[in-house]
């Protein structure tokens, strides 16, 4: 291939992506990235590991096979996020636990939503303080701020928003089709233009967005209403906390928006 091929394929790639831009701006959403510091915070704050604040009278969150307490992954203050997410999200204190033992979550696939080694909630901030001492719970870095980022989908979910890559493996090529924009381009090079450069989930910590998926589209169902739930919040491996989701795997917490006590935690790696 010559200079003159390789630019007109850069060409090409240009058009396509331009061409693309109102199926972006139509999926494009808001992610709220944590700001964090070191320490707790607030009995009842946001935060990532540390102990959880415990309605008065509760005991520590239990793992449902070992029984021993389970790590608090992430505290969210519902009404102390940003004003959109309020109004998605409403009141209460989201909690996410997590087995630390490696027995609990290969026994109870710990990766999969619903686990037992796992226990999602949302509840109420009454009366209550931060839990005394259990197991042994992750440093705690208190969320103090929320820093706003555009997001995109990630590639795994471009077909079903009814963006199609077509490849060719024997010709090296890819034709790219959007039917709502009337776009159906002629073959480019497949590393000309990649579905992850037209739109890709972020990595990291972050609330609402997209999810970045590890392995494909991963939604669970609701148990109460077969409903697929909705993507909350992304934990990546090694950000905030000091835990590895298998081989640099993603978390994922995910709600009911017909039940918002149903939550769900599932992660996946590579």
């Amino acid at each position: 291939m010559g200079p003159s091929d390789k630019s007109d394929d850069a060409a090409k790639a240009e058009a396509i992506l331009k061409a693309l831009e109102p199926w972006r701006n139509k999926h494009r959403r808001t992610a709220w990235l944590p700001q964090v510091k070191n320490g707790p915070g607030p009995a009842h704050g946001s935060r990532f590991g540390g102990l959880p604040w415990l309605p008065s009278g509760e005991s520590h969150p239990a793992c449902g096979n070992c029984k021993r307490p389970l790590r608090l992954l992430l505290q969210l203050n519902l009404l102390s996020l940003p004003e959109e997410v309020r109004q998605r999200l409403g009141p209460g204190l989201l909690q996410a636990f997590y087995c630390e033992h490696e027995d609990c979550e290969q026994e109870c696939d710990g990766w999969s939503p619903f686990s037992e080694a796992h226990r999602l909630r949302i509840i109420d901030v009454g009366h209550g303080n931060m839990a005394a001492p259990a197991g042994k719970p992750f440093p705690p870095k208190e969320i103090s701020g929320w820093k706003q980022a555009e997001d995109l989908p990630s590639a795994a979910e471009h077909e079903e928003l009814g963006l199609d890559f077509d490849y060719d493996f024997e010709a090296n090529t890819v034709r790219i089709r959007c039917a709502e924009l009337g776009l159906d381009a002629p073959p480019i090079g497949i590393h000309d233009l990649e579905a992850e450069t037209v739109a890709n989930a972020s990595m990291g910590d972050k609330l609402l967005g997209w999810p970045h998926w590890i392995q494909g589209v991963e939604y669970p169902e609701c148990p109460q209403c077969k409903t697929r739930m909705e993507y909350v919040f992304q934990i990546d491996s090694e950000h905030n906390l000091p835990l590895m989701w298998g081989d640099l795997g993603t978390a994922h917490i995910t709600r009911c928006p017909n039940h918002p006590e149903v939550l769900a935690l599932g992660w996946a790696c590579g």
